[in-house]
């Protein structure tokens, strides 16, 4: 999931983070399984964090995740709130609590 929130930070971004300064963005994003349509049952995922983001070299990014919230959707599209999914994120917020050095893929040299 860390691999997944960088990926799609870096790939939206397009950083030019400096050395010693920390970077904070609010992340969201949802995961639906079933069929686009109004109406239709679905299920799914939303996440919401504070990603913090810090440059330790041209390629390389150290990622911090604050205060993760899942909540799980099941149900009539869009009709059906989304539930606090608590367990998973109590499941979660241990892997969160240090910083995670990621190598940036699309900035790699070869």
């Amino acid at each position: 999931m860390k691999a997944v929130v960088l990926a799609l930070t870096l790939a939206f971004v397009a950083p030019e983070f400096a050395a010693g300064k920390t970077y904070v963005y609010k992340y969201e994003a949802s995961i639906l399984g079933g069929l686009p349509e109004e109406g239709l049952a679905r299920a799914g995922l939303n996440i919401s964090t504070k990603v913090l983001i810090s440059a330790a070299d041209q390629n390389t990014y150290i990622l911090k995740l604050l205060e993760p919230e899942l909540s799980e959707y099941s149900g009539i599209w869009p009709k059906d709130p989304a539930v606090p999914a608590t367990k998973l994120t109590a499941a979660l917020a241990p892997q969160t609590l240090g910083w995670h050095t990621l190598r940036s893929v699309s900035n790699a040299r070869r």
